[in-house]
C-alpha cells in the first residue's frame, strides 16, 4: 500500500471537503480533555451534509502541560475519533491520531515532526479505512491498528515502528492482516480446511469448528451467528474468528478466535483466544504475530487481559504465548481430554505503555 498523503490529488480532494465542512454556520460544540502525561486536547465539532452524507467533523488543538499549542489538525470524519499517546523505546513520546478523513498520523512530541499516511487503495477505491484503535508493543517495536472499511468487518494491520517517522509508507509483502471470514474467499477457506485434513489433523484451533462443516457455505452462516449471545448457538460461546492472510499473495496462513467472555469450561479448557497455523506455513513466526495482533481487538471487547491455554507437550505454542507476554498461572489435568493444560494470562495493553493512552474528552 503506497502512501498518498502528500499527493496533489489527495490534497485537492481534502481541500474541497475542508472548505465545505468548516464553515462558521456548521460549528456545533467545543470539548476538551487531558492525557495522563499532562498534554491536553481541544476539540471543536462541526456538522454538515457533504454530498448525500451527513458528516461529523472536528478541528483539534494539542497543548503541552504548560498550555502551549504544539499541533493543530482537522478530521473530516469524526465519527470514530482516534488518538493515542505512546512512549517509544527510543525515549520519545508519540501522538498517534487520525487527521483529514481517515488518514493516520504520528507526531513526535520531542522533535515536533509528523508522519502522515493514507493508503492509495483507500484513495483509489473510495472505501476509506476507518481506524478504530492502535496499540504499540515495545518488545516487538510494532503498532497494531484495528479498523474496518465502511459496513465491513473489523480488520487488524501490523506496522513496523522501528522508525516512527517513516514506518508506514509501505506495507511489506509478508505483512499479515486479520479479517473476519466472508464468502468472498470461500475457495481459499476450503483449501485451508482440506490441508489440515490431508495432514491428518482433525482439529483446527481458532477456526470456529471449521472441520465440522463439509459445506463451506454452512460454516460461513454459522460464523455470522457468533457475534452475540442472541444469535450464537447455545452450545457455543459468542466469539470473533479471524482469518490471517499474508498480504503479499493473499494466502490464509492461520486462524485465531477471540471469545467475548468465559464460562467455567472455557476458563479451563479453551481460554479467551485459540489459534492455529496451517501445516505448510508453520515455523515462520505467524502464530506469534497472529496472537499479538488479536490483543488490540480483545481490548476493544473490554478485556484488560486474556487467558490463553496450551497443552504441556506443545512447546511451540508455549514459546508463542511467552513471546507475546504470557504470564504462567497454573497447570491442571483435563479429564475430558486426558491431558495436562497450562494457563497463561496476557495483558491487552503492553507493559511499559501509559494506560489509558487516550484523552478523556469531556464537554
Amino acid at each position: 500500500m503506497r502512501n498518498v498523503a502528500f499527493s496533489p490529488e489527495y490534497a485537492q480532494q481534502y481541500e474541497q471537503q475542508r472548505q465545505d465542512l468548516f464553515r462558521d454556520e456548521n460549528r456545533r460544540s467545543k470539548e476538551e480533555g487531558c492525557f495522563a502525561n499532562g498534554y491536553s486536547l481541544l476539540c471543536e465539532n462541526y456538522e454538515s451534509v457533504l454530498g448525500d452524507e451527513m458528516r461529523l467533523a472536528a478541528k483539534y488543538s494539542l497543548f503541552t502541560p504548560n498550555h502551549e499549542l504544539i499541533l493543530s489538525y482537522e478530521c473530516l470524519d469524526n465519527t470514530h475519533p482516534l488518538c493515542e499517546m505512546v512512549s517509544h523505546r527510543d525515549g520519545h513520546v508519540y501522538f498517534i491520531f487520525r487527521r483529514d478523513r481517515f488518514g493516520f498520523s504520528i507526531f513526535n512530541l520531542h522533535t515536533l515532526k509528523e508522519h502522515r499516511y493514507y493508503s492509495d487503495v483507500a484513495f483509489e477505491t473510495g472505501s476509506d479505512f476507518i481506524w478504530c484503535g492502535a496499540e504499540y508493543y515495545p518488545d516487538r517495536n510494532t503498532i497494531f491498528v484495528v479498523g474496518h472499511m465502511p459496513d465491513a468487518p473489523f480488520e487488524v494491520y501490523e506496522f513496523d515502528f522501528s522508525d516512527p517517522m517513516t514506518c508506514i509508507a509501505f506495507v511489506p509483502d509478508d505483512a499479515l492482516i486479520l479479517t473476519l471470514p466472508t464468502t468472498d474467499f470461500a475457495d481459499e477457506m476450503e483449501e485451508f480446511r482440506d490441508e489440515y485434513i490431508n495432514w491428518g489433523e482433525e482439529n483446527i484451533y481458532g477456526s470456529a469448528l471449521l472441520p465440522s462443516f463439509d459445506d463451506i457455505a454452512e460454516w460461513f452462516a454459522f460464523v455470522e451467528t457468533l457475534g452475540s449471545k442472541k444469535t450464537a448457538p447455545t452450545y457455543y460461546m459468542p466469539s470473533t474468528p479471524f482469518v490471517a492472510f499474508r498480504m503479499g499473495d493473499g494466502i490464509p496462513v492461520g486462524m485465531i478466535e477471540i471469545k467475548h467472555e468465559l464460562n467455567d469450561y472455557m476458563s479451563k479448557h479453551g481460554g479467551h483466544i485459540s489459534y492455529s497455523v496451517r501445516p505448510s506455513e508453520r515455523r515462520r513466526g505467524y502464530g506469534k504475530r497472529m496472537l499479538a495482533m488479536a490483543l488490540p481487538y480483545a481490548k476493544l471487547l473490554g478485556h484488560s487481559k486474556v487467558l490463553v491455554v496450551c497443552h504441556t507437550d506443545n512447546e511451540p505454542s508455549r514459546r508463542t504465548i511467552l513471546a507475546d507476554g504470557g504470564v504462567y498461572e497454573q497447570t491442571y489435568f483435563s479429564e475430558m481430554d486426558n491431558i495436562y493444560n497450562e494457563n497463561y494470562w496476557i495483558r491487552t495493553t503492553p507493559a511499559g505503555t501509559s494506560e489509558p493512552g487516550t484523552a478523556g474528552i469531556v464537554s
